[in-house]
């Protein structure tokens, strides 16, 4: 039996919580970066072997950090029973990939291995991953906070600066500028880029019949 209730651990929300966050504080939030478009990547995809337990591991990681459910992240992630035996699955955008080759390429302190053996220790526990989180040392924590950036901004802020409390932001790829969960929970798209249907710009952003704009989860 799966005990992590079709993965939607304590607080993670079909998309992030939007409850207090202003619009006008989410994009004060945001980089400026030249418009690109977004690039499909082929859909035959396949992970090298351990490559699915790391990716799952990744998931869980980054469902537990953001607080948005795992499906979201990763829109064909089909659960096992075996939680770090699931398919985490291969979609059109495939981000999670982007994203998971960055941080293993740019992570200087080896924190990012350290971060996926803790998602591995608590695979049934969002709550329990974030405090172990928490408890490790100052390079893990930071590395955390620059993942949480990365889903939501798809733009990189390294460790290092984080800690300096300095911001010289990446844009990891064309897909990460157009990808960010910032546009969707603002209701909103990046400069430059929208797959919206003509004529949305004419309904409130939190409009239910503004097909792929977020809305608020229920209580």
């Amino acid at each position: 039996m799966d005990h992590r209730r079709e993965h939607n651990p304590q607080g993670a929300r079909p998309l992030a919580q939007a409850g207090g966050i202003s619009r006008r504080a989410i994009v004060a939030g945001t980089v400026a970066t030249t418009a690109v478009a977004a690039v499909l990547p082929p859909g035959n995809v396949a992970y090298a072997d351990g490559q699915d337990a790391d990716m799952v591991a990744f998931l869980l990681l980054s469902e537990a950090l953001t607080g948005v459910d795992i499906k979201t992240l990763a829109p064909e992630f089909t659960a096992n029973s075996k939680i770090l035996n699931s398919d985490p699955g291969v979609d059109p955008i495939q981000i999670k990939d982007d994203y998971f080759s960055w941080i293993k390429d740019n992570d200087q302190a080896s924190s990012f291995r350290k971060l996926l053996e803790i998602a591995k220790d608590h695979p049934e526990s969002g709550t329990e991953i974030v405090t172990a989180v928490n408890a490790s040392d100052e390079n893990v924590r930071f590395l955390a906070r620059s993942i949480v950036l990365l889903w939501y901004l798809g733009s990189w802020y390294k460790p290092e600066d984080l800690k300096n409390k300095v911001a010289s932001p990446k844009v990891v790829s064309p897909k990460a500028y157009t990808q960010g969960l910032i546009w969707q929970i603002a209701g909103a798209h990046p400069m430059g880029y929208s797959n919206l249907q003509f004529g949305y710009w004419s309904r409130d952003p939190h409009d239910p019949s503004s097909p792929g704009l977020f809305n608020p989860a229920k209580p």
